[in-house]
């Protein structure tokens, strides 16, 4: 009796097996819709060369984490050559940032503004006036961007590589 359990055991278990052998999932992949998808990769040092290309401005992006949780610390310099407005800076530099995919943004960015006479509160209000809101890190000089609003202002991480603005052009 136990042999023939057994043996309809290993024709119940084969024939189960070869059912579900027969079974797949197919899956479609996503339409082109991220940027990504439509172009060639783009790494940080792209963005950051990018926004060097404005006399006497840097920027300097990388990733840093907090405990297990990701973000982008950013820096934006400009020393006294640069002579352009400073909200189109921090627009451009941002947008050039969120057009990277080689540093996912994470939980948020924090950023730094560091020029002749600015200030956190200073860097605040040009970021309001970018409608991105902002909060101060840890009492210090760099500020905590919504992710959000910077989806609202440039388009889903990576978003579309920015050009030059043209009152840059002109100081260049």
């Amino acid at each position: 009796m136990r042999i023939s359990r057994t043996a309809g055991l290993s024709v119940v278990a084969a024939t189960l097996a070869g059912l579900l052998s027969g079974c797949t999932i197919e899956t479609t992949p996503p339409a082109a819709t991220s940027p990504t998808a439509t172009r060639a990769a783009r790494p940080m040092a792209a963005a950051q060369a990018a926004v060097a290309q404005v006399p006497g401005a840097e920027l300097e992006a990388a990733r840093a984490w907090d405990g297990t949780t990701a973000y982008v610390l950013a820096t934006l310099s400009a020393t006294e050559a640069f002579s352009g407005d400073p909200a189109t800076l921090i627009d451009y530099s941002l947008a050039q940032l969120a057009s990277q995919d080689e540093v996912d943004r994470g939980r948020l960015v924090r950023f730094s503004f560091e020029a002749p006479g600015q200030t956190v509160e200073t860097t605040k209000a040009l970021l309001a006036s970018l409608g991105i809101d902002s909060e101060q890190y840890a009492g210090g000089s760099s500020l905590e961007l919504a992710n959000q609003d910077l989806d609202d202002r440039y388009g889903t991480w990576p978003a579309a590589v920015p050009n030059l603005p043209p009152s840059f052009i002109n100081n260049s």
